[in-house]
């Protein structure tokens, strides 16, 4: 008994010391393994479930490309989905920036409220420069959880003159 106090007297920072740095690894390993290992199956976890459920449909697709093409304006419209975007590209001639956001908005009378809920929906607007029309490439998008507003982003590339 009097070598353990004797051990615990001149070694007692020691094993303070020692405890506190267990106690820490201890706490660590619980961190890393609920952040690393955690309890979902699927490698990209489960923000993609509900999708499986609702699919866009080939029919929605074509509504809205018939919707998009009954402008005279629009020369090519192409509709895909990937995860939970819709994406919409369409390529206008002889439209100015303007009445082509205006058209583009239209998609989203064509589009299911149930989509709309569900899916992200970005438009990219292309028009190349001609001679009697000026070009732009514009991008914009609508969140889940917005009205029915586009936000626009304009990547229209800018030419330096030297």
């Amino acid at each position: 008994m009097k070598k353990i106090k004797n051990l615990w007297m001149n070694n007692r920072v020691l094993f303070v010391l020692t405890t506190i740095v267990l106690v820490c690894f201890l706490v660590m390993g619980v961190v890393v393994i609920k952040y690393f290992v955690g309890v979902s199956t699927s490698e990209y976890g489960d923000r993609l479930e509900d999708i499986e459920n609702l699919p866009l449909k080939d029919e929605d697709k074509q509504a809205i490309e018939n919707k998009l093409k009954e402008n005279e304006n629009v020369q090519e419209v192409t509709v895909h989905t990937q995860g939970k975007i819709i994406y919409i590209r369409i390529v206008f001639t002889n439209t100015s920036l303007d009445r082509a956001k205006e058209i583009a908005a239209t998609t989203l009378e064509v589009i299911n409220d149930e989509y709309k809920s569900h899916y992200d929906i970005h438009y990219t607007l292309v028009q190349e420069a001609t001679d009697t029309a000026e070009g732009y490439t514009i991008m914009g998008s609508r969140n889940i959880r917005s009205t029915s507003s586009i936000i626009w982003n304009n990547n229209t590339p800018i030419t330096s003159e030297e």
